[in-house]
């Protein structure tokens, strides 16, 4: 099995494990592990099982580890806060022609002066509790939806998380799902 197909099968047996849980902190520390566990595999990209295993493993527990800290840092209307500004820079017009459209958008400054931003604040830790969402890249999913990666940065008490997600969406207007 390539190692493109490893990761598709992992993220696919991720989004069982995401469907299980309970808590934002779970739920984050599930998604960074898997996103964790794919990075490593796609970054290690060899054919050695055992070696493929290790970097995914450790991978995996790097990535949960950070996702729940993202997770547990926040109150519930601080996590509404993140979830309304990431449905507002995922529901931002992004023309055909537009950087964030590229394959490398997610490294290109030209990418980054476009991106679509959305801030905000606490409403019980104003003074301590921020953050903010920006629009990665945009690509197609291949059965004729659209799938948008954003970052979603927390500052925690001068302390900064960040937490990339993907979302599709079958067809214009659907609802993002994150995938």
């Amino acid at each position: 099995m390539k190692t493109s197909a490893k990761a598709i099968a992992a993220a696919m047996a991720g989004t069982l494990a995401v469907s299980a849980c309970e808590s934002n902190e779970e739920f984050w520390g599930t998604m960074g592990a898997l996103g964790g566990a794919v990075a490593a595999g796609l970054l290690v990209g060899d054919d050695n099982g055992a070696v493929l295993a290790a970097a995914m493993l450790a991978g995996a527990a790097a990535g949960g580890w950070l996702g729940s800290n993202f997770g547990r840092g926040l109150d519930e209307a601080e996590r509404e806060r993140v979830a309304a500004t990431t449905q507002q820079v995922l529901n931002q017009e992004v023309p055909s022609s537009s950087p964030l459209r590229s394959a490398s958008a997610a490294y290109s400054p030209q990418a980054a002066a476009v991106a679509p931003t959305a801030n905000w604040t606490s409403p019980t830790n104003p003074q301590s509790v921020s953050g903010k969402t920006t629009l990665l890249q945009v690509s197609a999913d291949g059965g004729g939806g659209e799938c948008r990666t954003v970052r979603q940065l927390v500052v925690v008490n001068g302390q900064e998380e960040t937490q990339d997600a993907q979302f599709c969406r079958s067809s214009a207007g659907a609802q993002w799902q994150m995938a």
